[in-house]
This record gives structure tokens, sequence and C-alpha cells, in this order.
């Protein structure tokens, strides 16, 4: 029993080791404008945040796929990567590791809305914690049973494209309701439904799937 509670915190440590490389990854390639911008125009940053978003308004589609799908390829490839190395019991756990980075870093950007709370910044803390606490063990255990039923690439490629659409989806809500604001609570209504529907069959779709399996047979390091 002991062994078993420390391989499942092993588990989690990986997955948070494997989610903070994919996050400093995805962080350099989401600077890309940042670096074309001081190329541009040296280290002026007077007028850096007009560029941005005016970038961000004007190419809202473009900017908003590019970010979904790097998201998703930088999180769910080191995800894919992680659940090759360990047996299918320990696939949920390093999922759950990639989870509790998302929802640390979702809590010290929220320190804000902590010290003057309101409702409905709660109500969107709560839903991004239940997402993420569904739909990254659900990617992990779903990619453990491609690796395990040689369907590898359909489960990354598909949990790469339901991640995109997930961080592509936030993008584009924000600069849809930074252009119309009266549209803010109708937006987070079709959002989050979106998310939370995708976040559940996600985890669902894992579990269930990688419970029919048997263990590989190759010796795993777990």
């Amino acid at each position: 029993m002991k062994n078993k509670i420390r391989y499942y915190i092993e588990a989690i440590g990986l997955g948070i080791v494997y989610m903070i490389i994919a996050l400093i990854v995805q962080q350099l390639f989401e600077d890309i404008p940042v670096f074309y911008y001081i190329f541009i125009h040296g280290l002026n940053f007077s007028s850096f945040k007009t560029f941005i978003l005016s970038l961000e308004i004007n190419h809202a589609i473009l900017f908003s796929i590019y970010i979904g799908f790097l998201a998703g390829i930088m999180q769910e490839t080191a995800t894919y990567v992680a659940v090759d190395t360990r047996k299918k019991a320990y696939a949920l756990f390093i999922g759950l590791g990639f989870s509790i980075v998302d929802i640390v870093i979702l809590l010290i950007s929220s320190i804000s809305i902590f010290r003057n709370p309101y409702e409905i910044g709660i109500i969107l803390i709560i839903l991004n914690a239940i997402s993420s606490l569904l739909f990254h063990p659900g990617t992990a255990t779903f990619m453990k049973w491609g690796w395990i039923t040689e369907n590898n690439r359909l489960s990354l490629l598909i949990s790469v494209f339901m991640h995109a659409v997930i961080d592509g989806g936030l993008v584009y809500a924000d600069i849809f309701i930074l252009t119309n604001p009266n549209m803010y609570i109708k937006t987070m209504e079709v959002f989050w439904s979106i998310v939370m529907t995708i976040s559940i069959f996600m985890f669902l779709l894992g579990y269930i799937k990688l419970r029919k399996v048997p263990e590989p047979e190759k010796i795993e390091s777990i």
C-alpha cells in the first residue's frame, strides 16, 4: 500500500514536471509577437500594448487558432510522452499533476478576485478548476489507452484538437467580449457549456477506454 501511494505521488510529480516544461516552451512561442515587435521597433515599448491589442482584434480568429493549437500541441505532447513511461494505473495521476500546475497558475492569476471577491469571478475560478481536473486526467488516460492499443497518434491528435478548442475558444471569447462587452454573460454561458461538455467527455472517454484494456507486457519504470 505504501509503495502504491509513493508511485501515485511520483506520477503526480512527473505530471507537474512535464507540465512546467510544456508551459515554458509554450510561452516562448507565445512571445513570438513580442520578438517581432522588438525586431521591427527596437526596445521602444511605448506603443507595445496598442500593437498587441490591434493584432488580437484584427486577427482574432487566426490568433485564437494559433494560441489554441500551440497550447494543445505543447501540453498534450508532454502528456503523450509522460504516460508512455508509466503503467496504466498511474496515467490518471500524471494527468492530475498537469491539473495541479494549471490550478496553481489560475489561483495566482486570480489574487485580485480573492481580494475583492465577486460572484461571477468566483464561479469562473471554480469552473476552470473543475474543467482542468477533468480534462487533463482525461487526455492522459485516453493517450495511455492509445499507446496500449497502438492508437497513440489518433489519441494524441484528438487530445490536441480538444485542447485547442478550449484554449483557442477562451482567447476568442476574451477578444469578443473586449469588443462586445454587452455580450459578456451570454458569451461565458456558451463558452463554458462547450468547455464542460468537452472536459466531461474526455474524462469519461479516457477512463472507460483505459479500463477495458490490459496492462502492456513491456516493463515500465513504475
